[in-house]
């Protein structure tokens, strides 16, 4: 048997397995049948070649060069679908009639003579290499950078394949030339599974790797084999017991071998991956002790711009109203530093649906969607966002179907993407992440409770201790008889009691600042709501009068709050306008509308009142910040307390001297649950449970 027939069987059995494998792989792509017919052709073409090789019947002839016709057929078919193009139409059809004629001429006696063997194989290899020649071509006429490396190997190795078929031809006309065609043909067709099965960039020197991986760790298996069984010789039952003992040993070892090997291979051939593991390895350990969030993103952009792995790294996490994903650190430069759930909806979503987003598989999924514009338009979204994000690489840090963030990565130095073995590493340190940013929220939401379970435990030993001397001090007040006291002291007598109410006013307000959350979630109608608080507010004598009007969208759908709260809210808002506009008059505007993302209202209090100075606005929330000459500085502060546990916060626009536009956010009740975040989310879900 001659070494063409010994390469034949062995790439039979490889194609084999090949074929199988894709066949039967769970991820669903368009080529992949038209794949495995063609793999499955040459599997039989080898087969075939073999038994013609060995047995030399006349049957098997008639087989191999059936076998080739079809392997024709199946490389027409397979680039057709591949390359999806229409001028591979006319010329196919021609060499399609040819190698049905052929085909026909197989049955007869002619198949047995060498000219004709001579004429199959010549318009079989033909017919692949026209199908290789298409691919070269459009290889040539693509412009996406990421395809034009994608196919770079494959027009690579499909010119090695006809080639190496080609002189294949050589030793059957009496010509010495060793035979690799068998080889080289199954080696080409494992790349192509790497691109069904992965439809990313193929990555050799993984590949590669992992190839002399396993070569050195089936030596050592087969040194411990080796040195426990050689020696026995004829000695059966000496044998049985040294396998079984190898075996045992290999059980053992087997592991601790093969992590070797890996770390030897990884350090001697791929030392930027080996570095890269190295730096998330010790990533992890200090994780494991990191709980602020600013803590996090600096030790995981310092390890991974040390691997030098990395030219562009950057993370992203949820604000605390949901709205927006900010950037707290970054290295490398980004167009973007904040990115908006509304506008970057696509890329999000594909987040939220895949363990990693990677750059050239977005592309290559985008360009197959050329027959379904919808698609084809969601996945530009994404591919701009990412390369917005300076990211070949995104990682969603989720919480089961909460995206608290993600992790962009890019190497412009590499002219691949990331391996496989590298993106799995990264998911690993991922995950961590995750943990560490849930961990975070839960421990300022404890720090929090913890804060005002003092603050109230500290403002009713307080409002106890100064309301029994102030009750004395307005009683002892009111007891005074007016009749017997003069003007002047009658007076300070009502400055006692007016103050004294004040003081226990004051007093009040701070123990709802204190006194934690006890409102009840439900569905509210804004217009109800602002219609309420618009006929309150006109009961209040103004002088000049103030105008309150009310703007609500029509159709607006009902809203998710504490009604109650809210009226607080509002109210304060609305008075606040109108002692803005206090000697002027003016117009007081409460509005509903729907938001852009059809998730949210948002609710404004509109005043033409003397505006905010930027001095102002960046302390109107401290608690006991005031400009008014009788205010307590309180009343800010608890609504933005009350909005905090809505999961909204509030907006201020304003110029000095043209009024000032308080404004705030609502989840609607038809909005999505999975994007809501903080106490809102889970009082919501309380409620609705």
């Amino acid at each position: 048997m001659g070494i063409q027939a010994q390469s034949a069987i062995i790439a039979a059995s490889l194609l084999l397995a090949i074929a199988i494998n894709v066949a039967f792989q769970e991820r669903r792509v368009e080529h992949r049948w038209p794949f495995v017919g063609l793999t499955g052709a040459f599997f039989l073409y080898n087969l075939c070649f073999f038994f013609d090789a060995v047995t030399g019947a006349d049957g098997w002839r008639r087989a191999l060069l059936a076998s080739g016709v079809l392997v024709a057929l199946a490389s027409l078919s397979f680039f057709r679908v591949f390359i999806g193009r229409r001028s591979m139409a006319a010329p196919r059809r021609v060499l399609q009639g040819l190698l049905l004629s052929t085909a026909v001429v197989v049955v007869t006696d002619l198949a047995l003579s060498t000219w004709m063997a001579y004429a199959v194989a010549v318009v079989a290899l033909g017919a692949y290499g026209f199908a290789h020649l298409q691919l070269y071509r459009h290889w040539r006429a693509i412009e996406n950078p990421v395809e034009i490396r994608r196919l770079r190997y494959l027009v690579v190795g499909g010119a090695v394949s006809v080639t190496a078929n080609g002189l294949d031809l050589l030793p059957a006309s009496g010509l010495p030339f060793p035979s690799f065609g068998h080889l080289f043909t199954t080696l080409y067709l494992y790349f192509w599974m790497q691109v069904i099965q992965r439809s990313r960039l193929l990555d050799l020197r993984e590949q590669l790797g992992r190839g002399l991986a396993l070569v050195l760790q089936s030596l050592a298996v087969s040194l411990i084999y080796v040195a426990l069984v050689i020696w026995v010789g004829q000695k059966y039952g000496l044998f049985v017991f040294n396998t079984l003992v190898a075996g045992v040993v290999l059980y053992f070892v087997f592991e601790p071998i093969k992590r070797a090997v890996e770390v030897w291979v990884q350090r001697l051939f791929f030392r930027e991956t080996h570095a890269l593991d190295a730096e998330l390895t010790a990533l992890q350990r200090e994780l494991a002790n990191v709980i602020n969030l600013g803590d996090m993103v600096d030790r995981v952009l310092e390890r991974l711009q040390a691997s030098r792995r990395i030219t562009h790294a950057s993370v992203f996490l949820l604000e605390d109203e949901g709205r927006a994903y900010f950037m707290p650190r970054a290295v490398g430069p980004l167009e973007l530093d904040r990115l908006g759930v509304v506008r970057a909806r696509h890329f999000l979503d594909a987040l939220r649906g895949s363990p990693v987003l990677v750059l050239d598989r977005v592309e290559r999924a985008r360009l197959d969607a050329a027959h379904d514009p919808e698609r084809r338009d969601r996945l530009g979204a994404v591919r701009e966002t990412m390369l917005a994000l300076s990211a070949d690489l995104s990682f969603p840090i989720r919480s089961g179907e909460r995206l608290l963030g993600f992790l962009n990565l890019r190497d412009d130095r590499a002219r691949e993407a990331f391996s496989s073995a590298e993106i799995t590493r990264i998911k690993q340190a991922v995950r961590q992440m995750a943990t560490i940013v849930e961990n975070s929220e839960l421990i300022e939401r404890l720090k929090e409770r913890e804060r005002l379970s003092l603050i109230g435990e500290l403002a009713t030993g307080l409002a106890h201790e100064i309301r029994n001397p102030l009750g004395a001090i307005k009683a002892a007040g009111q007891l005074l008889e007016p009749d017997e006291l003069g003007d002047e002291q009658r007076e300070f007598i009502e400055v006692i009691i007016e103050e004294s109410d004040r003081l226990n006013g004051v007093l009040s307000q701070f123990l709802d600042y204190a006194r934690p959350f006890r409102g009840t979630m439900g569905t509210l109608d804004l217009e109800v709501l602002l219609q309420r608080v618009a006929t309150m507010v006109r009961t209040e004598e103004r002088d000049p009068p103030v105008e309150v009007i009310t703007e609500v969208a029509p159709g607006l759908p009902k809203a998710v709050g504490d009604g109650d709260r809210l009226q607080q809210v509002l109210l304060n808002l609305a008075r606040n306008g109108c002692e803005a506009m206090e000697g002027t008059g003016g117009t007081l505007t409460l509005a509903a509308s729907l938001e852009p993302d059809g998730e949210r209202a948002r609710v404004e209090v509109r005043d033409t009142g003397c505006g905010v100075s930027p001095e102002v606005r960046a302390n109107l929330f401290t608690p006991f910040f005031t400009t008014k000459r009788d205010g307590t500085g309180l009343g800010l502060a608890i609504t933005e307390r009350i909005l905090q546990h809505h999961g909204t916060r509030m907006r201020i626009e304003s110029e000095p001297g043209a009024g000032a536009t308080f404004a705030f956010r609502l989840r609607l009740t038809e909005g999505a649950p999975d994007r809501l975040t903080g106490e809102h989310r889970r009082r919501l879900a309380a409620e609705t449970a």
